[in-house]
Protein backbone atom coordinates (compact mmCIF):
# COMPACT_ATOMS: atom_id res chain seq x y z
CA UNK A 1 0.00 0.00 0.00
CA UNK A 2 1.46 3.58 -1.23
CA UNK A 3 1.17 5.83 2.14
CA UNK A 4 3.01 8.95 1.36
CA UNK A 5 1.18 12.36 1.51
CA UNK A 6 -1.56 13.02 -1.18
CA UNK A 7 -3.06 16.62 -1.94
CA UNK A 8 -6.82 16.50 -0.24
CA UNK A 9 -8.35 17.70 -3.66
CA UNK A 10 -7.89 15.60 -6.73
CA UNK A 11 -7.39 19.40 -8.57
CA UNK A 12 -4.07 19.83 -6.94
CA UNK A 13 -1.45 18.24 -9.24
CA UNK A 14 0.65 15.29 -7.20
CA UNK A 15 3.58 14.97 -9.26
CA UNK A 16 4.20 11.76 -6.67
CA UNK A 17 8.62 11.02 -6.93
CA UNK A 18 8.38 6.73 -7.21
CA UNK A 19 12.23 6.70 -6.97
CA UNK A 20 12.70 5.90 -3.55
CA UNK A 21 10.18 2.98 -3.08
CA UNK A 22 10.29 1.27 -6.36
CA UNK A 23 13.67 -0.44 -5.45
CA UNK A 24 11.72 -1.79 -2.38
CA UNK A 25 8.51 -2.66 -3.68
CA UNK A 26 6.56 -5.22 -5.23
CA UNK A 27 6.11 -2.99 -8.57
CA UNK A 28 2.88 -4.73 -9.81
CA UNK A 29 1.35 -3.29 -6.34
CA UNK A 30 3.21 0.22 -6.17
CA UNK A 31 2.07 1.08 -9.87
CA UNK A 32 -1.25 -0.66 -9.86
CA UNK A 33 -1.78 1.60 -6.45
CA UNK A 34 -0.48 4.71 -8.16
CA UNK A 35 -1.66 4.40 -11.28
CA UNK A 36 -6.15 3.68 -9.90
CA UNK A 37 -4.82 6.84 -7.42
CA UNK A 38 -4.17 9.19 -10.11
CA UNK A 39 -6.83 8.30 -12.57
CA UNK A 40 -9.55 8.42 -9.79
CA UNK A 41 -8.31 11.89 -9.58
CA UNK A 42 -8.33 12.49 -13.31
CA UNK A 43 -11.88 11.35 -13.52
CA UNK A 44 -12.58 13.72 -10.62
CA UNK A 45 -11.43 16.64 -12.77
CA UNK A 46 -12.94 15.57 -15.65
CA UNK A 47 -16.37 15.04 -14.58
CA UNK A 48 -15.92 19.06 -12.60
CA UNK A 49 -14.93 20.28 -15.66
CA UNK A 50 -17.72 18.62 -17.65
CA UNK A 51 -20.29 19.93 -15.57
CA UNK A 52 -18.29 23.23 -16.09
CA UNK A 53 -18.73 22.80 -19.76
CA UNK A 54 -22.58 21.89 -19.54
CA UNK A 55 -23.18 24.70 -17.80
CA UNK A 56 -21.12 27.39 -19.77
CA UNK A 57 -23.03 26.00 -22.87
CA UNK A 58 -26.85 26.40 -21.32
CA UNK A 59 -25.69 30.36 -21.61
CA UNK A 60 -24.10 29.93 -24.80
CA UNK A 61 -20.86 30.25 -23.82
CA UNK A 62 -17.25 28.09 -23.94
CA UNK A 63 -13.61 29.13 -22.46
CA UNK A 64 -11.60 28.38 -24.67
CA UNK A 65 -8.62 29.67 -22.35
CA UNK A 66 -9.77 27.02 -19.78
CA UNK A 67 -10.05 24.82 -21.91
CA UNK A 68 -6.88 25.18 -22.84
CA UNK A 69 -5.49 25.07 -19.11
CA UNK A 70 -7.38 21.97 -18.34
CA UNK A 71 -6.04 20.31 -21.00
CA UNK A 72 -2.69 21.42 -20.36
CA UNK A 73 -3.10 20.68 -16.55
CA UNK A 74 -4.15 16.39 -17.83
CA UNK A 75 -1.30 16.24 -20.14
CA UNK A 76 1.45 17.41 -17.91
CA UNK A 77 -0.35 14.95 -14.80
CA UNK A 78 -0.19 11.99 -17.56
CA UNK A 79 3.44 13.02 -19.32
CA UNK A 80 4.48 12.92 -15.39
CA UNK A 81 2.73 10.03 -13.89
CA UNK A 82 4.30 8.00 -17.42
CA UNK A 83 7.84 8.68 -16.91
CA UNK A 84 7.65 7.43 -13.02
CA UNK A 85 6.07 3.98 -14.25
CA UNK A 86 9.24 2.42 -16.06
CA UNK A 87 9.49 -1.33 -17.03
CA UNK A 88 10.85 -3.33 -14.10
CA UNK A 89 14.00 -4.39 -16.35
CA UNK A 90 15.57 -1.01 -15.41
CA UNK A 91 14.60 -1.11 -11.75
CA UNK A 92 17.90 -1.78 -9.91
CA UNK A 93 16.07 -3.89 -7.15
CA UNK A 94 16.94 -3.77 -3.24
CA UNK A 95 19.56 -0.33 -4.17
CA UNK A 96 17.56 2.23 -2.53
CA UNK A 97 21.16 4.42 -2.21
CA UNK A 98 20.58 5.12 -5.80
CA UNK A 99 17.27 5.96 -6.04
CA UNK A 100 17.44 8.60 -3.39
CA UNK A 101 20.77 10.16 -5.58
CA UNK A 102 18.63 9.49 -8.64
CA UNK A 103 15.49 11.36 -6.70
CA UNK A 104 17.54 14.19 -5.70
CA UNK A 105 18.45 14.46 -9.53
CA UNK A 106 15.14 15.03 -10.39
CA UNK A 107 13.92 17.23 -7.53
CA UNK A 108 17.04 19.30 -8.73
CA UNK A 109 15.56 19.64 -12.69
CA UNK A 110 12.18 19.77 -11.58
CA UNK A 111 13.10 23.06 -9.51
CA UNK A 112 14.83 24.34 -12.71
CA UNK A 113 12.05 23.81 -15.01
CA UNK A 114 9.62 25.75 -12.65
CA UNK A 115 12.48 28.57 -11.80
CA UNK A 116 12.67 28.74 -15.42
CA UNK A 117 8.80 28.51 -16.70
CA UNK A 118 8.41 31.09 -13.20
CA UNK A 119 11.11 33.70 -15.06
CA UNK A 120 9.52 33.39 -18.64
CA UNK A 121 6.15 34.30 -17.20
CA UNK A 122 7.02 37.22 -15.44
Amino acid sequence: MVTSFRPRSPMIRDDTVLNTVRPVSHLPDLYGQVVEYQLENMEARLRRYLKAVRESMKVDRFDVKAFKEWVTFERHALDYINKEIVEENQVKKGILSDAVEAGRADLAALAAAAASANASTT
